[in-house]
């Protein structure tokens, strides 16, 4: 465990060099520090640029996520608890081994910093993750129904995004920089311009 948290702390650490290295100041938007990714805030929206009522897959493809894991067959797996109607749009991706391979999208478009509280409580052993695409972010384990899952949950603006994935099966990751990267590629969809 203790060195789980070192390698969490050194991430953490490499980042906030790298932040300092490029200058450090933040877009102006309603993000602040610097990266969480290699876009920088100033290409993207204040909002959401997709229409009321939008699905996970709108924002979200199979081509983003094998992109971003570097690995293909991935295929759109429906979450029965998704309700983009109300501002909850849920969606997940897997490959053909099953529930395992999946990896989680979950989006409150609505009272974001409400629902990142509340989510929060819901991260074991959370660690902050710095970036200049949201103004808040923690990386923990997120255990359901007896899984052991990981979880990049991150708030931006009045928005929260919740990302889970099975961090035994995205072994040869690092689970924190592969929480970023997905994090990017979603902000990127939704709030680019």
């Amino acid at each position: 465990m203790k060195i789980r948290v070192l390698a969490v702390l050194s991430v953490v650490l490499l980042m906030l060099v790298a932040v300092a290295a490029c200058g450090g100041g933040g877009s102006g938007g309603s993000s602040g520090g610097n990266s969480g990714g290699s876009s920088g805030g100033s290409d993207l929206s204040d909002t959401i640029v997709l229409p009321d009522g939008w699905e996970m897959l709108d924002a979200v493809s199979v081509a983003d996520v094998e992109a971003v894991v570097g690995a293909s067959g991935y295929k759109p797996w429906s979450e029965t608890l998704s309700d983009a109607a109300a501002g909850k749009p849920q969606g997940s991706y897997a490959t053909d081994e099953g529930p395992v391979s999946k990896i989680n999208f979950l989006v409150y478009t609505k009272d974001g910093q409400a629902e990142y509280d509340r989510v929060a409580d819901f991260v074991e052993n959370a660690t902050p993750v710095s970036g200049d695409l949201w103004d808040q972010a923690i990386f923990g384990d997120m255990p359901d129904a007896g899984e052991k899952l990981v979880a990049l949950l991150v708030r931006r603006g009045d928005v929260c995004m919740r990302i889970l994935w099975d961090p035994a099966y995205y072994a040869k990751w690092d689970q924190t920089e592969l929480g970023v990267k997905l994090a990017t590629m979603l902000i990127g969809n939704l709030y680019g311009k």
